[in-house]
């Protein structure tokens, strides 16, 4: 994994642009999978100006660097990034289409000699159909629509293809040499106008008391809101700011017809598998917590990683955490602090010790039934399997009748805290690294906006005991996993 861009902004040469190869392909046409591309070709010129071999003779071989290995045609640093975009990288897959991880790639397709893919969730290429290649905002270069054929969109399912793959391979689907994929959706945060609904399936307003308070912890320690339990260590960010609408009683009271309602912009997250190796990343694009999303998410993600990191084959989760804690909730707009990350990491460890539990007992099983396991009664049903039963799985307690759950019945429903240790001793996340990308700059004379996120983070695991590993991502340099 290559991160080209690893800010969220406002700097416009360091927006999310992240580059991924199979180590055990060889640098070949299409080996390349590029997610997201706020900036793309300026940024490999950029790298290679650094790493280009002083040597007349070409093809010349890359010593040091993320492209160590790779034969440059050319002599300049611009023909030979055209060479890496235009040969290298065929499929380009999107989070979702805000311009700081879509504009390298519109862009760039100036420099197109033959198509790409473009891949993504069905709402993420209607929106480049409607607002992108339009012949307005950029001329229509896909081949839909009477357009030029320069680009192909590939529309991925969600939680994975169900005609495609056996076993531990089912529902992912090949996007490039050596690579496979498996998408879900992710909240982003809502828009700040009431309209009628563009964005996801969920249309909501939080769950709020009579006051106007949130009842959904987001203290990373799972410290009840209603107490006004503080973080010793964080103490102006453990209760939840006040959400902007205030009673959900109040708002869903209204006949449906002309209630308004709140639209919940569509991101994905990834899960990139390795063909040879079974090893996988699982790569986010923009994200809110659930804690406080008004379509929480997240948790089915955690779900379906947890196997993943109980056997070893989930080696790296790329996931934004835009601001340190001194951010606001009110003012996160959609994405994540420290805090809300911890959160997070803790819900996936949860689901991680249930796995490791799961694993064993199946083990445990098969050697007492000859591996007829199946209908055992404490066997976990799978995220999509509680989602067509309508119940909530082990360590989940479903909320009560309300005009909430009248609405909308998420397909995971968020844990009861009481549910989530507040302190690990198995260090269930050990051998992840959890890379951070998406750090807003505050371009300001104080310190880097990374470390202090960094520090946060590593004071809440001090304290948790996780295990894993933060690693801010940083501008083309190579992360190993």
């Amino acid at each position: 994994m290559e991160p080209l861009g690893s800010g969220g902004g406002p700097k416009e040469d360091n927006t999310t642009a992240l580059l991924v190869r199979s180590t055990a392909q060889e640098w070949t046409k299409g080996s390349i999978l590029a997610v997201d591309a706020g900036v793309q070709l300026g940024k490999i010129t950029r790298i290679l100006d650094d790493h280009l071999p002083d040597v007349k003779v070409r093809p010349a071989i890359v010593t040091s660097g993320p492209f160590k290995g790779l034969a440059l045609p050319h002599a300049s640093s611009a023909a030979n990034a055209v060479h890496v975009t235009g040969t290298l990288v065929d499929t380009y897959l999107i989070t979702h289409p805000h311009l700081d991880h879509i504009s390298g790639f519109v862009v760039n397709t100036a420099s197109l000699t033959r198509a790409k893919r473009l891949a993504g969730l069905p709402k993420t290429i209607k929106a480049f159909k409607e607002h992108i290649f339009n012949n307005i905002i950029w001329p229509n270069l896909s081949d839909e629509n009477d357009g030029a054929g320069l680009v192909t969109y590939m529309r991925l399912v969600e939680g994975g293809s169900p005609a495609l793959g056996n076993g531990d391979d089912k529902g992912y689907m090949e996007i490039c040499d050596g690579l496979t994929v498996k998408a879900w959706s992710v909240s982003h945060g809502h828009c700040i106008e009431k309209h009628t609904h563009r964005g996801s399936s969920a249309s909501l307003h939080p769950v709020v008391d009579a006051a106007g308070v949130p009842l959904i912890d987001a203290s990373p320690l799972g410290r009840s809101i209603s107490s006004g339990a503080r973080s010793p260590k964080h103490p102006r960010n453990s209760r939840m700011s006040p959400h902007p609408a205030s009673n959900y009683a109040a708002a869903y009271s209204q006949p449906t017809e002309t209630r308004e309602e709140t639209c919940v912009y569509d991101s994905s997250a990834y899960f990139i598998r390795d063909i040879a190796t079974g090893r996988e990343i699982l790569v986010f694009g923009d994200v809110e917590p659930d804690s406080i999303s008004l379509h929480p998410r997240n948790q089915r993600v955690w779900i379906d990683a947890a196997p993943k990191v109980a056997s070893g084959k989930l080696g790296g989760v790329f996931i934004e955490c835009s601001y340190d804690d001194s951010q606001e909730d009110s003012m996160l707009f959609g994405h994540m602090a420290p805090r809300h990350l911890i959160m997070e990491l803790r819900i996936l460890a949860t689901e991680v010790e249930a796995s490791k539990q799961e694993q064993q007992e199946t083990k445990k099983r098969k050697r007492q039934s000859n591996g007829d396991s199946l209908d055992h009664p404490n066997r976990r049903h799978s995220p999509r399997g509680a989602a067509r039963q309508g119940s909530p799985l082990p360590n989940m307690q479903a909320s009560p009748v309300s005009p909430l759950t009248q609405c909308r019945l998420p397909d995971i429903l968020p844990p009861d805290n009481d549910s989530i240790p507040e302190k690990f001793s198995t260090a269930p996340l050990n051998g992840v690294k959890v890379v951070l990308i998406h750090i807003k700059e505050k371009l300001n004379d104080g310190p880097d906006e990374g470390d202090i996120i960094l520090g946060q983070l590593k004071e809440y695991e001090e304290e948790i005991g996780l295990g894993c590993e933060f690693v801010i991502s940083r501008e083309g340099q190579a992360v190993f996993l």
